[in-house]
């Protein structure tokens, strides 16, 4: 599953491979936190694991810009879907997409 995570930020030139990549490291990680927890998660739990995640990648829109590129709507779009796969993988249904994200800062 996780080989096919941002796979359309790595099809398109605009995203810098190397930084599309350390995004999905991102994100493994998170998934990783899920996997290994030794009982379910709340929804809260959930969210506070994303806000963690998200809050790394914040950290990295100045290397995205200084290779002409961004964190914009669209890599949101993408970030999103990925890290609902996951969270919908280990069976959190409930969870909204929007809000694995909404502490982003692009």
């Amino acid at each position: 599953m996780f080989n096919d995570l941002l796979l359309p930020m790595f099809d398109d030139e605009y995203y810098p491979d190397i930084l599309v990549a350390e995004v999905k490291q991102h994100i493994e990680l998170f998934a990783k936190k899920i996997a290994n927890a030794k009982a379910s998660f709340s929804e809260d739990e959930i969210y506070r694991l994303a806000d963690a995640t998200v809050v790394e990648i914040n950290e990295m829109k100045p290397q995205f810009e200084d290779l002409d590129s961004s964190l914009d709507d669209t890599a949101a779009d993408y970030i999103a879907e990925a890290m609902m796969m996951v969270v919908q993988d280990k069976g959190y249904m409930e969870i909204e997409m929007e809000g694995l994200v909404s502490n982003r800062e692009w």
